[in-house]
């Protein structure tokens, strides 16, 4: 073999080889950018998995919930998220119902609920905490009221229905309110406007002020003041002495004048009665024209004979 052809065989031992090696990098190359790529997919669906069993169940149901009243409590839940909310209501038989709102979580199986309820007038809220398992929820649960508790112990909860529309509250009956009393009235105001020439004695003034009346003619004052009152005349010809609150005084004039009254318990307050006297007789005096008397005792003033000439 000459000095050509040795080196001729080297240059092919090397151009194989080079491809070789070329090849072979080649295909670990591939390999890993395939493994790379399908692992990605495999992390992305593992993350979601993770991600849905962090959200915890589904509790969108109507529960019913032993242990915290007398009764049940029936409560819906409506669910976004993690995030709860709905009502509830208690409906006792011969007891008083009530309604409330109701705001929660849940993560993974651990729920948290509180209530909020008006009963009898008093605002009480009630924290539960309990763990969800086998279509159930148990815990335990703390009432607050006005600052204080009110009470605590232990609850279960079972859901009934997953038709959360058919939820409806309770029906509350307004408390009828009690009749206030009222002071007691001897002469009421319609009973006032019934009696003929009456008085009524307010807590500042007389209605009417003044009366005009004939005589024998019997005024009443009725008292619609608060506090008891007394009527006196100034010529001190009547004086009525007290007269309660809705209590009533009455006098009878036999002489015709005019008297003018006040309260001796509110001297600001006057009136005033104006008695006539109307009476006429049936017989005429007749020494009242006897200067006009003509002969005969004629009281025409016309002579005799005289009384068709005009």
């Amino acid at each position: 073999m000459n000095k050509r052809s040795m080196i001729l065989s080297l240059l092919l031992v090397s151009l194989f080889t080079g491809l070789s090696l070329g090849q072979t990098d080649n295909n670990t190359s591939t390999t890993k950018t395939i493994s790379t790529n399908e692992s990605i997919p495999l992390n992305e669906t593992a993350a979601a998995n993770a991600a849905q069993a962090g959200s915890g169940p589904n509790l969108t149901y109507i529960w019913s919930f032993s242990g915290i009243e007398t009764d049940p409590i029936t409560m819906v839940l409506n669910q976004e998220g993690s995030e709860m909310y709905g009502q509830a209501k208690f409906e006792p038989e011969g007891g008083k119902a009530w309604n409330a709102d109701v705001v929660g979580s849940v993560t993974e199986n651990e729920v948290e609920l509180t209530l909020t309820a008006k009963k009898d007038r008093e605002l009480i809220t009630t924290k539960m905490t309990g763990i969800y398992a086998n279509d159930t929820i148990n815990g335990n649960f703390t009432q607050i009221s006005g600052g204080k508790k009110v009470g605590n112990g232990t609850f279960s909860a079972t859901w009934i229905s997953d038709e959360i529309s058919s939820f409806a509250p309770a029906i509350i009956e307004e408390p009828v309110p009690a009749a206030q009393p009222t002071a007691p009235q001897t002469a009421s105001a319609t009973q006032a406007a019934a009696i003929p020439n009456s008085i009524e004695i307010t807590e500042s003034s007389f209605l009417p002020n003044s009366m005009t009346i004939p005589v024998g003619t019997t005024v009443t004052w009725i008292n619609h003041d608060t506090k008891d009152q007394e009527v006196a005349a100034s010529n001190a010809a009547f004086e009525s002495g007290n007269i309660v609150s809705g209590g009533q005084y009455q006098y009878t004039f036999s002489e015709a004048g005019t008297f003018d009254y006040y309260s001796k318990i509110t001297s600001s307050m006057t009136g005033k009665i104006i008695v006539t006297d109307n009476s006429k007789s049936r017989f005429y005096d007749v020494r009242q024209s006897a200067g006009k008397m003509g002969p005969g005792g004629d009281l025409s003033g016309v002579p005799p004979g005289m009384g068709g000439l005009l």
